[in-house]
């Protein structure tokens, strides 16, 4: 009778750590499906549209933002640069020079001076030292990424494939897709992040 009774405590205590554990699942889930919505919501407002949805409007060049992975979207400003075409193109294994770039914490409206955490641009590092109380120590060399070898954020991985050398270009990306449920230096957890750069150089 006393190992049945400790039988069925010991279900119950596993039954509710499984719901326990099922509705955090279902919670991280909808914050991810909130800002994959805030991420649309914003580029849509900027009257980009989505690849997937451009049909035969590819010919009419209109602005447009492409999605990767879980949750990463991916806008290049210049896509209908005359030369593009003859540019390198990104593809795993290169190694990815990126120069003039912004590192934003965001929020889902537009990006501003005082959500940047990182940046090479010395402009924007010295505009930002001036304003603030700690010291910037960023480096102005380009921000260099061998895709599949360089430890970085997946949402980066996820965006740059595709991309061609001298691209600008916009990477939105969730918080899982960035640095999660870890704070890292100026971005406090579950911060979505938007990247605004160009590829200076990629070296197959």
């Amino acid at each position: 009778m006393c190992i049945f009774v400790r039988l069925n405590a010991m279900k119950k205590i596993l039954t509710i750590l499984l719901v326990l554990l099922f509705l955090a699942g279902c919670k991280s889930e909808d914050t991810i499906l909130s800002e994959r919505d805030k991420i649309v919501k914003y580029l849509t407002s900027r009257g980009l549209c989505a690849e997937d949805e451009l049909g035969d409007q590819i010919a009419e060049n209109p602005p447009f933002y492409s999605s990767f992975g879980t949750y990463a979207y991916r806008h290049i400003v210049n896509y209908y640069d005359a030369d593009r075409e003859d540019r390198p193109v990104i593809a795993w294994g290169d190694r990815v020079e990126i120069k003039f770039f912004k590192a934003h914490i965001f929020s889902g409206s537009e990006p501003n001076e005082s959500s940047i955490f990182w940046s090479n641009i010395p402009e924007v590092i010295l505009k930002l030292g001036n304003k603030t109380d700690y010291t910037l120590d960023w480096s102005t060399e380009p921000l260099v990424i061998e895709l599949g070898r360089t430890a970085t954020i997946a949402g980066l991985e996820y965006a740059l494939p595709g991309c061609r050398e001298a691209d600008s270009l916009q990477v939105y990306m969730t918080a899982n897709l960035a640095y999660g449920k870890h704070n890292i230096g100026l971005v406090p957890k579950n911060s979505m992040q938007a990247w605004y750069m160009k590829i200076e150089k990629v070296t197959k």
